[in-house]
């Protein structure tokens, strides 16, 4: 009988013991894991700072183990590297999904790799490369191409678009990684570039099949609306037939609705209602550039239809004011139109996504516009001035920094398939990581820029809030401004309706 006690005790303490060990080993998230201690050696541990979620924010160390985040809470006290976060706020990694690199065709511009660069300074861990390249990626061919070439030179994680132009190569393009397919429904009013008049698709029953194809593998249409031949008729008849070609009168064609204006506004309606028609997800391009009237009608589809759409709001023309419009010129394209009405967008839930758009010249093609600005291509800088002009909008009461990582990690992420894996803090995703300071201020100057254009649009421009830190699949790539990530480490990341590698990789976790 005596024996019998023993054993159950033994065995009674043996189960005490296994549960107790589990329990130990199980991350604590959301507080600090006091009094546990850890056995395991991480690669890295983000101490001391503020855990910043779209939800919440709390104090908390962060633990990296092969490029994931293995737990949240602390402290972890073996680790391989530390960084220390105290007085900051850790996020999950920044995207930026409407980045111009121009590769391949156009890299006196910009290429992979000067553009993921400054994508990495600028607090940045996730890009999406849009497709006016030459050659485009609108078949596989090209689009396989474009993917090796660009490889070997990314900082950051990246995905492509593939271009919407042939319907029947979009089965081609989804399986081959493209994060969605990207339509330009416009053409320049002089076939100017990045305009490329051959991506153009104004025929809207193209167009429909393009949407078509798109919804059958899953995946969602991202477009540039337009009604070119309205906007070019009414330009020419106002201006440039009279003569009036330089920066004022593209100025002042840009208030009157023509360039960016009511021709984007009416391609937007006959979009919507066709990408209703067919079921296709709709994610609508530079909302915030057009005049407030395609606020409504987004509103409209989503609440009152609950249709599939989505929205990408402009920040450079919540940004821009007059003045800096008149020094810098035509450097930028992107000019204000109605700040209040974005930010009440992002109040509402109309606008899902935020980008200060990416799309750089050089200052020898663009400052002719002085003169002549329906002549030169259209563009500005973004990558790098984005998360500071993000963080001052914080600082300014605008935004809460939760609904920053909303807008520009969590929702993004769940847009393109990708979430949880990136834009969240979980257990198991990506440890992509900004660490941003919110009193640092920083002054934009064309010195500091890493793209290849060697200006910013925003020069004299001050912002407070910084990314002192960023931090790709547990890799640091940028340091207090400093690039220190190797080109190449940057990694594609394909699209939900990829087609596994081989038998033995498996597919990208959406």
């Amino acid at each position: 009988m005596v024996l019998g006690i023993c054993t159950s005790i033994l065995i009674s303490y043996t189960m005490y013991e296994n549960l107790h060990i589990r329990f130990m080993k199980r991350p604590l998230v959301g507080r600090p894991a006091m009094g546990v201690v850890m056995t395991q050696t991480y690669d890295l541990v983000v101490e001391s700072g503020t855990v910043t979620t779209a939800s919440a924010s709390w104090k908390a160390d962060i633990a990296v183990l092969d490029g994931k985040i293995a737990a949240i809470g602390g402290p972890f006290p073996a680790a391989h590297r530390r960084i220390d976060a105290r007085g900051m706020h850790v996020v999950p990694g920044f995207w930026h999904v409407h980045c111009h690199f121009r590769e391949p065709g156009h890299t006196y511009k910009e290429d992979f790799g000067t553009g993921t660069r400054a994508a990495a300074a600028g607090g940045v861990t996730f890009c999406i490369d849009m497709t006016n390249n030459d050659p485009h990626p609108t078949t596989l061919e090209t689009f396989e191409m474009k993917k090796a070439l660009v490889a070997p030179k990314a900082h950051v994680d990246y995905a492509l678009y593939g271009g919407g132009l042939y319907p029947r190569t979009v089965e081609a393009l989804a399986k081959a990684g493209a994060i969605g397919i990207k339509v330009f429904n416009t053409r320049h009013i002089k076939e100017v570039y990045p305009y490329i008049s051959e991506l153009g698709v104004l025929d809207h029953g193209i167009l429909y099949e393009l949407y078509e194809a798109t919804r059958d593998v899953g995946l969602g249409a991202a477009v540039h609306h337009d009604d070119p031949e309205w906007v070019k008729r009414l330009t020419f008849r106002d201006y440039i037939d009279k003569g009036r070609t330089d920066f004022a009168a593209y100025l002042d064609s840009r208030r009157n609705g023509y360039m960016y204006g009511h021709g984007m506004v009416a391609g937007l309606a006959a979009s919507l209602y066709y990408a209703r028609i067919c079921g296709v997800r709709l994610h609508v391009l530079h909302c915030g550039l057009m005049p407030v009237g395609a606020f409504e009608m987004i509103r409209h589809a989503k609440f009152d239809l609950g249709q599939a759409v989505t929205a990408e709001l402009d920040f450079a023309s919540m940004l821009n004011t007059p003045e800096q419009e008149a020094k810098v010129g035509p450097r930028t394209c992107f000019t204000h139109v109605d700040p209040e009405a974005s930010w009440a967008a992002i109040r509402d839930g109309i606008a899902d996504v935020l980008v200060l758009e990416h799309a750089p010249h050089t200052a020898e093609e663009v400052d002719p516009g002085w003169q002549d600005m329906f002549s030169v291509p259209l563009g500005g800088t973004g990558v790098q001035e984005f998360v500071p002009m993000l963080l001052n909008a914080v600082n300014q009461g605008r935004l809460t920094l939760n609904d920053a990582v909303r807008l520009c990690s969590e929702t993004p992420a769940k847009i393109f398939g990708l979430h949880p894996r990136k834009g969240s803090l979980e257990v198991g995703a990506d440890a992509d990581l900004t660490i941003v300071d919110l009193d640092r201020e920083v002054v934009f100057k064309h010195s500091d820029m890493l793209s290849k254009t060697g200006y910013t649009v925003w020069e004299g421009m001050k912002a407070k809030g910084a990314p002192v830190c960023t931090i790709v699949r547990g890799a640091t790539v940028m340091r207090e401004g400093k690039v220190v990530g190797e080109p190449g480490y940057g990694r594609f990341t394909p699209g939900i309706a990829a087609t596994p590698p081989s038998s033995t990789t498996p597919a990208v976790s959406a």
